[in-house]
């Protein structure tokens, strides 16, 4: 009887979309390994170019040259959602997708590709899409744990949630945390070849080797407030005002107020029944109050809408003054009647 092989054959064209960058380089490393064991050579046959930076000749250059030493020979082109779908660089890929060469195996690269767009459907037609979602955050700790388990430690779900709350909840990040942990335990170096038992780690080890070292955006802060989470919005306001200073409340007056105002827009859009992306996309464009429209992503400005549904106009609308009256205090009264202030507004806001 012949042994039947129950690996995936490689596919000519292969599009890997992730928002985590871990998850792409994962799926990217599993694919380089999966070529190696056909036979391919990549220090001779592998060639990586950057979306934004190639133009169509190098593309076509690139994806045609025949493999030196190798059976195959691999072409990745990342970030490839950098580039507009009219881009002449996007329709050469999507042309080279539905007849692809068959000594090469192209890869791209991309945080996200609609399944509407032509891309998606050429690569579908003729490979594979490998679509990486990051874990739901409620899932994340348990995720987590056995990123621990896979370098060695024994780390139970609230080591997990430890680190999660000093790193943050990008998964490269939390994976070179957990490399330095590793480090230090000296995992690698301690265990035998066939040992599988994990070194345990304490919350104070993780606490002191790692520290706060998560960067905190100030967007995430009008996140947090758009999504009603009161206590994610003051943790992330406490730490812009230690890493910041107290000056750092002002601008999160204008970033909040912004906010509301793209939630309002949102929300009268729902209002008069069009609430729709490329209707919330227009109007933040046209309208901007500085005269310069806003560039916004379609997935983005889905988020603004399921954001905005979830408040009425007129709650909106007493956010804003009650913002603008927040600032005026801010201005006019001691430090710690404005940071009250602002924190009463901010929590008004989350539970209406």
């Amino acid at each position: 009887m012949t042994k039947t092989s129950t690996k995936a054959k490689l596919q000519p064209v292969n599009l890997i979309i992730s928002e985590q960058d871990l998850l792409r380089a994962e799926a990217l490393k599993r694919l380089r390994q999966r070529m190696t064991e056909e036979g391919v050579d990549l220090d001779l046959d592998s060639q990586i170019l950057d979306a934004e930076n190639m133009d169509v000749t190098t593309f076509a250059s690139a994806t045609g040259t025949l493999p030196f030493m190798s059976p195959l020979r691999l072409v990745v082109v990342q970030g490839i959602d950098k580039l507009k779908a009219a881009d002449e660089r996007v329709q050469a890929v999507v042309e080279y997708c539905l007849n692809p060469n068959p000594t090469t195996v192209l890869t791209l690269t991309a945080q996200r590709v609609a399944k509407t767009t032509k891309l998606y459907k050429a690569v579908a037609k003729s490979g594979l899409v490998i679509d990486r979602k990051a874990p739901a955050k409620k899932d994340l700790p348990q995720h987590v744990a056995l990123m621990f388990a896979q370098a060695g430690i024994q780390a139970s779900s609230l080591d997990s949630t430890t680190l999660i709350n000093l790193v943050g909840e990008d998964l490269a990040s939390l994976n070179s945390a957990i490399g330095q942990l590793a480090a230090y335990k000296d995992v690698a170096g301690r265990r035998k070849s066939g040992d599988d038992s994990l070194v345990a780690i304490s919350q104070l080890e993780i606490t002191k080797l790692i520290g706060d070292i998560s960067e905190v955006k100030a967007w995430e802060l009008t996140d947090a407030l758009a999504n009603k989470d009161g206590s994610r919005t003051l943790d992330i306001l406490d730490r812009l005002t230690r890493s910041e200073g107290e000056g750092v409340q002002f601008l999160v007056i204008f970033l909040a107020a912004t906010k509301v105002r793209e939630l309002l827009t949102a929300r009268a859009l729902i209002d008069r029944g069009e609430g729709t992306s490329a209707a919330l996309i227009e109007q933040l464009q046209n309208h901007s109050t500085k005269g310069k429209g806003r560039s916004l992503q379609p997935w983005l400005a889905d988020r603004i809408l399921r954001q905005a549904r979830q408040f009425s106009a007129e709650q909106l609308r007493e956010s804003l003054r009650e913002l603008a009256e927040v600032e005026y205090t801010m201005k006019t009264s001691p430090p710690q009647l404005g940071r009250l202030a602002l924190v009463r507004c901010l929590l008004k806001l989350c539970k209406s």
